[in-house]
C-alpha cells in the first residue's frame, strides 16, 4: 500500500508556513501528526536545512565527529584514571582533549562517548526550580557581590582504629572562579576558622561576601539574643558582607555542599591514611588538583583589584570595638515558620534573627525572608523578593547589637 504520509520536507514547510500564520506549536504539531519538539526545530530552519534528510544514516556513526576522536576521548579518561586524578568527569576530558587539538570537541559529544564506553554512571536528573515557590530570592543573592565565598566544617571523620577526631574547614568560591580549598583543622571552632582564612586569603582574594551557617563558630547561634561573635567582627573588620544562610536548610547553600560531596567521595572515602600527617600532605595534592581543574574548565575573568591579607596589615581585625567596620551590614536568609495552629486566631508567622523573634503575616509562612543589620542605622529589613528580581520591604524594626559600639 502507497505511504501517504507526507514526506518530511514538506512537513517542515508547512510547519514554518502555518507558524508565519500564527499558529501555536501545539496546534502545528496536532495538525501534522508531530512531536513540539520537532515543531519547534523546523519553525527555525533555514530555507536549505529544510531540505535536509538525515533519517537513514547508519547508527552509530557521528555526523560531526570522527571514530578517532571517540577513541581519543576514551584514551584521555582511561589515563586520568590509571594516574589515580581526583577529576575525571567529562569537563576535565573535554578540557584536555581540546588543549591537545586544534578542532575542540562539545561536552554533550565527550559525555555520549563516556556514556557509550560505559566509563560513567548516568547522574540523576536535576530538579530545577523546587524553591522558587518559596520565593527564595536568587536575583538578589547573584547580584551580591563580584567575589563571593562560602565556607563550612567538615567532620569528624576517623582513622581506621583510632578515636582521634580530624576536622576540615571547606572553602569554596562561588564567583568568579569556582576554586575550592580544604584545611585540615584542629576543631570546629572560631579561632581555628579565623586561623585558617587568614592562610587562605594571602594567597586567594579576600571575598566581598562570605556564606556561612549558624554555627556559633561563626559568630551566629550564640546563646544570648543580639549578639554576634568574633568571627562575625573579624569579616566585617575586612570589609566582608556575611550572609547566614536559612537555618536546617543546607541545600540554599549547595555549592559548599557540593564541594565537601566531592571532597567524600574522591579524597576521604577514596584514600587510606596512616595518620595525620599524611592526610596534610595528601589533601595539599588534592587542593593543586582542585586549582588545575578549575582553570582548566573555567573561564571567568580575573578579579579587578582584589584585597588579600596583605592588605590589612596595618589593621587591628581583632578588635570588638571598632568605631568604623569597613563593612556595616550583616544577611541573614531564613523560612518564615508558624506560630500556633493552622487557621486559629493567634496563629502568625515568625523568624529568628540571632535568638530574636521577629513576627511576620500569616501569608510569608513557609517563604523566604532576606534579612539585613545595618550597624549604620541600627535597624533591621526585612525582604521577600518579587517575580522581577526585585526586593519588597515586609518589615523593617529598630535592631541594636548589644556587644557591638558603631
Amino acid at each position: 500500500m502507497e505511504n501517504t504520509k507526507p514526506i518530511l520536507a514538506i512537513k517542515r514547510k508547512q510547519a514554518k508556513k502555518l507558524h508565519k500564520k500564527g499558529w501555536a506549536i501545539r496546534k502545528i504539531a496536532d495538525c501534522l501528526g508531530s512531536g513540539t519538539r520537532h515543531v519547534s526545530q523546523w519553525i527555525n530552519m533555514s530555507d536549505e536545512e529544510l531540505e535536509k534528510d538525515n533519517r537513514g544514516w547508519k547508527k552509530g556513526n557521528p555526523r560531526k565527529y570522527t571514530k578517532e576522536q571517540k577513541k581519543e576521548i576514551k584514551k584521555i579518561r582511561q589515563q586520568l584514571e590509571k594516574e589515580g586524578s581526583f577529576f575525571i568527569g567529562s569537563l576535565v576530558v573535554q578540557g584536555n582533549y581540546n588543549k591537545l587539538h586544534t578542532n575542540n570537541v562539545s561536552k554533550s559529544f565527550v559525555d555520549r562517548t563516556l556514556k557509550e564506553y560505559k566509563l560513567v554512571k548516568t547522574p540523576r536528573k536535576k530538579r530545577k526550580g523546587v524553591s522558587k515557590y518559596m520565593k527564595y530570592p536568587q536575583h538578589t543573592l547573584n547580584k551580591m557581590g563580584k567575589c563571593m565565598m562560602s565556607v563550612d566544617f567538615i567532620g569528624p571523620k576517623y582513622l581506621k582504629g583510632s578515636d582521634d577526631r580530624i576536622n576540615f574547614l571547606s572553602c569554596k568560591y562561588i564567583r568568579p572562579r569556582k576554586e575550592g580549598i580544604i584545611k585540615r583543622v584542629e576543631g570546629q571552632t572560631t579561632d581555628e576558622a579565623i586561623r585558617v582564612l587568614t592562610e587562605v586569603w594571602n594567597d586567594n582574594p579576600i571575598p566581598d561576601v562570605l556564606r556561612i551557617d549558624n554555627d556559633s563558630a561563626f559568630g551566629a547561634n550564640l546563646s544570648r539574643e543580639k549578639q554576634i561573635g568574633s568571627f562575625t567582627l573579624f569579616l566585617l573588620n575586612l570589609g566582608i558582607k556575611p550572609l547566614y544562610v536559612a537555618q536546617r536548610s543546607p541545600w540554599n547553600n549547595g555549592s559548599i555542599e557540593g564541594h565537601n560531596s566531592v571532597f567524600s567521595k574522591k579524597f576521604w572515602n577514596k584514600l587510606r591514611f596512616t595518620d595525620e600527617k599524611e592526610v596534610d600532605v595528601k589533601i595539599k595534592s588534592f587542593n593543586l588538583e582542585y586549582e588545575k581543574y578549575i582553570n582548566l574548565v573555567n573561564n571567568n575573568p580575573p578579579l579587578e583589584n582584589p584585597e588579600f591579607m596583605d592588605d590589612f596589615k596595618s589593621a587591628d581585625i581583632k578588635n570588638k570595638h571598632v568605631n568604623r567596620f569597613k563593612e556595616h551590614e550583616i544577611c541573614f536568609l531564613r523560612i518564615t515558620r508558624r506560630k500556633g495552629e493552622k487557621g486559629d486566631k493567634k496563629e502568625y508567622g515568625f523568624i529568628d534573627v540571632l535568638k530574636h523573634e521577629i513576627k511576620l503575616p500569616v501569608d510569608l509562612i513557609n517563604l523566604f525572608v532576606y534579612c539585613v543589620i545595618d550597624l549604620k542605622k541600627k535597624k533591621l529589613f526585612c525582604y521577600t523578593e518579587t517575580k522581577d528580581g526585585n526586593l519588597e520591604e515586609i518589615k523593617r524594626i529598630n535592631f541594636k547589637l548589644k556587644n557591638v559600639i558603631y
